[in-house]
């Protein structure tokens, strides 16, 4: 469906481990498996009517991407439009309309099956950098409250996710911590939550969470996962800096 994808998408997977050596080992590596993708969607519609295994040859970051989308839009049961549009709207920023036209139709197929967790997400959290990890989940919460809800399932599903991929329980509270109502941050917990540590944490223990938090969320380090990755980052940091200077203001310290 998606033709010479292999190259391409191994190219930006080899990019995400950072390394421009990387993204051209990804290539080419991409290139030797584009002919696997004829067979793949051969056997699609067979998988599909007997509920066979995952077709995913390429091991491409954005099959992957959709892969995830589908996990968690099924995790409570109930697809909703606010979800598919949040999905939708992303792909459109990154890869226009043409493109997302052909993966809406491969994430329409991939609901109507079980994705795999471990077999999506062990390889990216081998391969993929931290950071770009980070923004991943980020990415997967936003479809999550794109119906402006967290349920249970979804809940479970994504800290499943966040688990094989290799990040972190403070990191993984963080982000979900970033979901919350921005207007409950004044009389709550919220602002320690993004910063990953506990109220009763002390104002050295709080400064050099924050230092963490900046780094490893820093907009810059991310910019090669292209301009919609880079914008989210750039939420997130200025989440991580506002809940910063709440957690001063209440402690009175500069």
């Amino acid at each position: 469906m998606i033709r010479n994808s292999g190259k391409i998408f191994g190219a930006i997977f080899g990019y995400l481990m950072g390394h421009f050596d990387g993204a051209l080992a990804g290539f080419l590596l991409g290139s030797l498996l584009d002919g696997y993708i004829s067979s793949a969607n051969a056997d699609k519609s067979q998988g599909a009517n007997t509920g066979g295994g995952w077709h995913n040859p390429t091991g491409d970051f954005h099959m992957s991407l959709l892969s995830l989308s589908a996990a968690v839009m099924q995790s409570d049961g109930v697809t909703t439009r606010p979800e598919l549009d949040y999905v939708k709207a992303f792909f459109v920023r990154q890869f226009g309309v043409d493109k997302t036209k052909e993966y809406m139709l491969v994430l329409r197929d991939m609901l109507k099956r079980r994705v795999p967790l471990e077999t999506v997400c062990i390889p990216l959290g081998h391969q993929m950098a931290y950071q770009g990890r980070l923004q991943l989940l980020h990415y997967l919460f936003g479809v999550a409250m794109a119906d402006g809800s967290l349920s249970n399932g979804e809940m479970q599903v994504l800290t499943r996710i966040a688990m094989l991929l290799g990040i972190s329980q403070v990191d993984m509270r963080s982000i979900g911590a970033m979901f919350a109502n921005r207007s409950a941050q004044v009389n709550s917990n919220v602002p320690y939550e993004i910063l990953g540590v506990s109220p009763d944490a002390t104002d050295e223990e709080i400064k050099k969470a924050y230092r963490r938090m900046a780094l490893d969320n820093h907009p810059d380090r991310v910019t090669h996962l292209g301009e919609d990755i880079r914008k989210a980052s750039e939420e997130k940091f200025k989440q991580i800096q506002e809940a910063y200077e709440e957690v001063k203001s209440r402690r009175g310290f500069s």
